[in-house]
């Protein structure tokens, strides 16, 4: 009896370690991440999204997900956290980082599992598969290439998609590792078209799922052991209907993008990569020869990381560059292929790198981005892992070996993560890698301009418009620059030449708006704004605007309703509150005002202004002593409020008794 108690220990110990070790090492080297602003597209898909903000209306976050219905999931998950977190990035990191420990304790099983496979229980590799499971999720764990997929918190479409990747894998390998005919091998059939569903739902890369089954059971499960390949196990167990699922899973991400794969293959598009370039679909694919050697070398030499590579399109084969990658490119194919004979875990491990790396052959405006290497960077952690432990005659000196690069590892993920510690740190370091990239130098730019470091910004616009005099956002936001200097005649040219490149431009005219806005232009102004709306129609801040010139011109019944669009768009938005309790005291609503003081009191209860103009309101509704309170407390978080109306309110409080 003992002896069982001491067994089952051994067994639980030799489960729960190596999950508590991954979990601990995610935690050390991420935990510098937790309170990382938003960047980049954060702001478009979690900051100013309305659709985010109603987590029960699920039917009204797919609708607006056109042309991204894809990413459904992704998007419910940022509900969520909006639901809990509102516009704290500590909920939004804290939900990625999760994300990547659970991928990371799947990359563990699921290697076990592959290890398992038939055609492996001979190799060599299957008397190590724990220690080779086991580092090979502390290299994922750890890599630096995950940092854009965890702390750039819009990538959670990259890191939960592969989550469920795979967790699809894994369970289609577990039913399969299962004996015959039992519910739990059907349980975990269910459970992997669950998830690939679910994967489908979160990004596009997903849909190699079917694929990457079908090449498993090709490698793993037909070459020794039972001799079986997929087909044999469907027709032998007449179960053709789980092919034909299978490869269904397949349609369905063609299908949310309405089959317009012609369109999306062979449509010239314009290249956020490289300044002036654009995307067909030939010299696309050529260029993605040169990406996947990039990527590669990133795999195995995690240094010059950039967020916003300067990454021109291949023009022709003969090129240099084009040709070496090429090459390169099926040379290490080649290997793959050679080796499964001789080492099918290091093949496997190649393989899965060049069929998850198939999604980047279709055209998109950006050429590279790293969060797309969290998906591949499976197989080379696996790749690596296998290679150690079957090359190093000792197992020590392959632990120590592997420690010493996980440790490196996790050195430069710790330094990587403070470059996203804010935009002038992000775009400062896109802009030192690349610095003729007009829209590195401009996002450096502009955060500045949001810091009000005006000089350093006005610097880097120029800078843009002199080297690409065609970068629309350059000459809205120098634009906005001069209008800050009361350069109104210069604002005005910048803005109208933004409108002249490109008409459709929200911005622009948002901040034409503001300067005609400021010059009391106000009919000028709602035109502007009124367009912005047009052009985007949860453009909050341009009703709330246009709420104000309508105030101002006193067409208060108007102005009231830009308030409540704004704050159906973003209940949060407490300007808003701020200004429609104004517009309410000006029309002596004086109940309606202090339910609107009320609530931006309860949600900001440090907002000065709030509580003055909450003050009047009492006075006017002869409430004195409330009107008192409030004018000490306005006072106190620094509103400017003379002593002759602090002595007012007590006077009348003193007369009143």
């Amino acid at each position: 009896m003992k002896n069982i108690k001491n067994l089952n220990t051994v067994r639980i110990i030799h489960k729960i370690l190596p999950a508590l070790t991954i979990c601990i090492l995610g935690m050390i080297v991420y935990s510098n991440s937790l309170d990382i602003p938003f960047h980049f597209d954060d702001q478009l898909f979690i900051v100013n999204n309305p659709t985010i903000r109603n987590l029960s209306d699920s039917g009204q976050i797919f609708k607006s997900l056109l042309p991204q219905r894809s990413r459904f999931v992704a998007f419910y998950s940022f509900a969520l956290n909006y639901h809990f977190y509102k516009l704290d990035v500590f909920g939004y990191h804290v939900t990625n980082l999760i994300i990547h420990i659970v991928s990371s304790l799947l990359v563990w099983r699921l290697a076990l599992l592959l290890i398992s496979a038939p055609s492996v229980k001979d190799d060599k590799a299957f008397e190590n598969k724990d220690l080779i499971a086991f580092f090979a999720a502390l290299l994922f764990v750890s890599h630096p290439v995950q940092t854009q997929a965890i702390v750039y918190i819009t990538q959670r479409f990259a890191s939960l998609a592969t989550l469920f990747y795979l967790l699809s894998v894994f369970l289609y390998l577990k039913a399969r590792l299962i004996g015959e005919n039992t519910k739990a091998r059907l349980g975990c059939f269910i459970a992997s078209g669950i998830a690939a569903l679910m994967g489908m739902f979160t990004k596009e890369i997903t849909i190699t799922i079917p694929i990457t089954i079908m090449f498993i059971e090709g490698m793993l499960f037909g070459s020794k052991g039972k001799k079986e390949n997929l087909l044999i196990y469907l027709r032998s167990n007449k179960r053709w209907l789980y092919l034909l699922i299978l490869l269904s899973f397949m349609l369905i991400i063609p299908k949310l993008f309405d089959f317009t794969v012609v369109n999306q293959l062979f449509t010239p598009k314009q290249s956020n990569s490289h300044d002036g370039d654009i995307i067909t679909f030939g010299r696309y694919v050529l260029t993605q020869f040169r990406v996947a050697v990039t990527f590669i070398k990133l795999l195995f030499v995690p240094i010059g990381q950039n967020v916003d590579y300067d990454f021109a399109l291949s023009k022709s084969l003969l090129d240099l560059a084009t040709m070496f990658s090429f090459i390169a490119f099926f040379l290490i194919f080649s290997v793959g292929i050679m080796l499964k004979k001789r080492n099918v875990l290091a093949s496997f491990g190649i393989l899965w790198v060049y069929i998850t790396f198939l999604p980047n052959f279709i055209p998109r405006s950006d050429l590279i981005f790293e969060h797309k290497l969290y998906l591949i960077s499976f197989g080379f952690c696996f790749l690596l892992a296998t290679i150690v432990f079957k090359r190093f005659q000792s197992k020590r000196t392959g632990v120590i070996f592997l420690c010493i690069i996980i440790f490196t590892y996790s050195v430069l993920t710790y330094q990587r993560n403070k470059i996203w510690s804010s935009e002038v740190s992000l775009w400062s370091d896109a802009a030192k890698k690349s610095p003729y990239k007009s829209r590195a130098l401009n996002n450096l730019g502009f955060s500045y301009l949001k810091q009000k470091e005006f000089d350093l910004a006005f610097q880097y616009f120029n800078k843009v418009i002199k080297h690409n005099p065609t970068f629309v956002r350059s000459y809205d936001n120098r634009g906005t620059v001069y209008h800050q200097w009361n350069k109104n005649e210069l604002a005005l040219s910048d803005f109208n030449k933004a409108i002249e490149l490109n008409p459709s431009f929200a911005r622009a005219y948002y901040n034409r708006a503001n300067l005609y806005r400021d010059e009391k232009k106000y009919d000028l102004a709602i035109q502007d704004y009124s367009k912005a709306i047009d052009l985007q129609n949860n453009y909050t801040l341009a009703y709330n605007n246009r709420g104000n010139v309508y105030s101002f011109k006193g067409e208060y019944d108007l102005a009231v309703l830009d308030y409540n669009k704004v704050l159906e768009l973003n209940p949060g938005f407490l300007r808003a509150y701020n200004n429609r309790g104004a517009v309410y005291i000006a029309t002596k609503q004086y109940d309606l005002a202090l339910k609107d003081l009320n609530r931006i009191i309860n949600l900001e209860p440090k907002r000065a202004k709030a509580y003055y103009n909450r003050s009047y309101v009492y006075r006017v509704k002869k409430q004195y002593k409330k009107a008192l309170d409030d004018a000490i407390k306005a006072k106190e978080l620094g509103q400017a409020i003379s002593d002759e109306y602090i002595e007012e309110l007590r006077n009348y409080i003193l007369g009143s008794e």
